[in-house]
């Protein structure tokens, strides 16, 4: 579409909408004045009608004559002769019926032959009952009003007033199209001025857009042969010297920088070319691993610290699925993909959500790094948010598997602080950005702790430190994992607690400090009243079994209460 089309589109209705506007707002003004006085016009001669039959009643009260039907008659008669003396035009008149519908007078006003068909003549007194009428249906039982209604095909409106003394309803109508009249009329003016007006504006616009858009075709002219010829000496035409004429000469200076910048620019284009590889080669290696905002910060450093190993204060999270073995025992191949690949898909989308990094999944376990490559200050909260966050997320899985008739899941997640080294590592065929230390070791430990202890979740004392203020945490137990001699105190992390799982932990933790105490006794005790208020505590029936077995065989006097695991 070219640019005077446009500017067409977009100028007619801005004059357009406003003309509109100002004309249909004068005309309904004009109406509504007009339809003003010709109503209060057609109620005038109404009232001029109902005094006049009043003045007549008046009369035959005074002199004693109203029960004298002749005199009656004739004051009615003489009623109708006023009527006809106070009409409004030819197409203007009043017609006056009874409430019973008995039409008075004029006679002649059923025109229509289908109305007149449904108008019944009276035998007795030859009188017209008008009482099947839509109007008459309308009108009767209200004492006066404003009424539009359709008689011998033509729409009318009418103001009516009730004469009670006679019984009479007086209704003086005319011609909606004569009632409207000079409304119409403005409408017909208004119409006729607004489509002038927007012929004029048209020509006018046109005119105005050729003098504006001439110049810019030639400018575009001269680009379109500067490309098709590659002949940057050619120039534009400057024919005014407004903003146009500007655009034409700094145009011509372009051009002229254009050839001396040629050299530069494949220059340019040569590194952005390089540096494109090298930020995708990133991007390739990371985009399944990672959230999109660490590439971005990675690649802000141009992916050096990548390059090379660096000692790094990070969070370290593993989980694992429990039972693997029997579970792929009981699916077929097909379906223990589907399976595993919905269950990673689902961990892993938390895990980045989390703002985490997977650093590789072995076998059905997953590993994690929360600080690495990019730190952040709460990686440990955000570890076991996600650590929490997949437990959940489980059973959600779980309730699809059972559906599908597949067996469920159990996992257990372990998760630790500490420093770690970070960096690519491998051979010159294959390198893997991962992360090496005691600190993931011992979340892998933590991890396996889980399976002993009958819980989810467990997280070192390490992480605790730095999410204790954060989220329920209990502590289950001091434990010398396998190839450490210094204990480490391990936690188990909750989403909410309960008031019940409130008063139960408070309870367990009573029970450790005296089983620590070497108060057996008293320890079993805490743990038995804990493990019956959750209807089954796992931890607190292992500290139960260990109570009653120190308590036939106390341990020796530099016993610590610390568990030393035999296993991973």
């Amino acid at each position: 579409m070219k640019i005077r089309s446009k500017v067409l589109i977009v100028v007619l209705p801005l004059l357009v909408f406003p003309m509109v506007l100002v004309g249909f707002s004068s005309f309904i003004s004009a109406k509504n004045g007009i339809t003003k006085v010709a109503k209060e016009f057609l109620s005038y001669k109404t009232l001029e009608m109902y005094k006049y039959c009043r003045r007549q009643e008046d009369i035959l009260t005074g002199t004693g004559l109203t029960n004298l039907g002749d005199y009656r008659k004739i004051a009615k008669s003489s009623a109708q002769e006023y009527a006809d003396a106070i009409r409004l035009s030819e197409t203007g008149y009043f017609i006056v019926f009874d409430s019973a519908g008995n039409l008075i007078f004029p006679r002649d006003v059923i025109q229509d032959a289908s109305i007149r068909q449904d108008v019944s003549i009276r035998q007795d007194a030859s009188i017209q009952d008008i009482s099947g009428l839509e109007f008459f249906k309308e009108i009767t039982g209200n004492e006066k009003g404003l009424i539009t209604f359709t008689l011998n095909r033509i729409n009318r409106v009418g103001y009516y007033i009730y004469f009670k003394p006679w019984d009479w309803y007086i209704l003086l109508s005319e011609k909606d199209t004569v009632f409207f009249k000079d409304a119409h009329n403005i409408r017909k003016q208004v119409a006729y001025t607004l489509g002038l007006t927007l012929i004029v504006a048209a020509g006018l616009i046109l005119l105005f857009i050729k003098k504006l858009t001439d110049p810019i075709g030639n400018v575009v002219q001269t680009m379109k042969s500067i490309i098709t010829s590659s002949d940057l000496s050619k120039r534009v035409r400057i024919e005014y010297d407004d903003e146009i004429g500007y655009l034409a000469t700094w145009f011509n200076r372009m051009v002229g920088d254009l050839e001396l910048a040629y050299n530069q620019v494949k220059k340019y284009a040569y590194r952005s070319v390089l540096a494109k590889n090298s930020e995708e080669r990133i991007r390739h290696i990371f985009q399944k691993y990672v959230p999109g905002e660490i590439i971005d910060e990675v690649l802000k450093t141009k992916g050096e610290s990548l390059l090379v190993g660096k000692k790094q204060f990070a969070t370290i999270l593993f989980s694992d699925i429990r039972s693997f073995t029997s579970i792929s025992e009981s699916l077929s191949a097909e379906e223990l993909v589907k399976s595993l690949n919905t269950y990673f898909n689902i961990m892993v989308s938390i895990i980045i959500a989390h703002k985490g990094t997977i650093d590789k999944f072995i076998g059905d376990a997953i590993m994690a790094i929360y600080g690495a490559p990019v730190e952040y200050k709460d990686d440990p909260l955000q570890a076991v948010y996600t650590a929490v966050e997949m437990i959940g997320a489980l059973e959600d899985f779980n309730k699809k598997q059972v559906r599908m008739g597949r067996p469920t899941f159990r996992i257990g997640v372990g998760v630790n602080t500490g420093e770690v080294v970070v960096g690519n590592i491998g051979s010159n065929q294959k390198l893997d950005y991962t992360c090496i230390g005691d600190a993931v070791n011992l979340a892998s430990r933590l991890e396996g702790l889980t399976k002993m202890y009958g819980v989810p979740i467990i997280i070192s004392e390490n992480t605790y430190t730095y999410v204790k203020d954060s989220i329920p945490i209990r502590e289950i137990d001091a434990v010398r994992v396998k190839g450490k001699i210094r204990p480490v105190k391990i936690f188990q992390p909750y989403k909410v607690l309960s008031e019940n799982q409130k008063k139960a932990y408070d309870q367990f933790n009573d029970g450790i400090q005296h089983y620590r105490d070497r108060k057996f006794e008293e320890a079993l005790n805490l743990f038995s009243s804990c493990d019956k208020l959750l209807q089954g505590d796992s931890p607190s029936s292992l500290y139960m079994d260990r109570c009653k077995e120190l308590m036939v065989n106390p341990p020796a006097e530099d016993w610590d209460g610390v568990f030393t695991a035999k296993t991973k």
